[in-house]
């Protein structure tokens, strides 16, 4: 089987296998607001950026997207939600390796870049979901927050304002609690195999590694 064959297939199976952690109770929840959770379901996607590359990890997004949109919950505005919270990551992580050298530099970038583009990006999808479409949701979360601080809201704007900054307080973790287990992950796996993994062969983010140590000037 050909390099790309075995990309697409181990992509499609890296998305469906995120969507399959998607419909376990393999999460817990955001104590501040409840309503949100930190899921397992996103560190397949990040794996197969790792392990195949950014437009694997594209397509592994696609694939959740759409089984999720199937078999999901809160369909479709909630498989809508988790792909572009997912999807601006994996943007903010391509480009991360767009403007850097060295991988590891790239890989911190790129997370920066993740969290920033998926706060900006949810931060407004949120605010149109909890303001225009299901503001039960709104007061909710207000709620929790106000029971959490000890202190309520006395008005509107500082109840969405504490609702708004809490929510990208969790999708920063959400990227942290995505990236860090699939980093390990890949680089346990490699460490063990010699540089490789089977069928896939070398991980695409060590690949680039070993590409720019060589390039490097040696030193006398």
């Amino acid at each position: 089987m050909s390099r790309t064959k075995v990309t697409i297939s181990s992509a499609m199976f890296l998305g469906a296998l995120a969507a399959l952690f998607a419909t376990l109770p393999i999460y817990f929840h955001y104590p501040i607001i409840p309503y949100l959770r930190f899921e397992a379901a996103e560190i397949p996607v990040v794996l197969s950026f790792l392990i195949l590359g950014p437009e694997a990890a594209f397509l592994s997004s696609v694939i959740y997207w759409v089984i999720l949109l199937l078999v999901g919950e809160f369909t479709p505005i909630g498989p809508i939600m988790k792909f572009t919270a997912l999807s601006t990551m994996i943007l903010g992580l391509w480009l991360g390796f767009r403007i850097c050298r060295s991988p590891r530099v790239c890989l911190i970038a790129g997370s920066c870049l993740g969290c920033l583009f998926r706060v900006l990006v949810m931060s407004a999808f949120n605010y149109v979901i909890l303001m225009m479409m299901f503001p039960q949701f709104l007061e909710f979360a207000a709620a929790s927050i106000s029971a959490v601080l000890g202190a309520e809201f006395l008005s509107h704007i500082p109840a969405i304002a504490a609702v708004m900054v809490f929510t990208a307080i969790f999708n920063v973790l959400h990227v942290i609690l995505s990236m860090v287990p699939a980093y390990l992950l890949v680089k346990y796996m490699v460490r063990i195999k010699g540089g490789g993994l089977p069928i896939i062969g070398k991980a695409w983010y060590f690949e680039m590694a070993k590409a720019v140590s060589k390039q490097s000037p040696q030193r006398s």
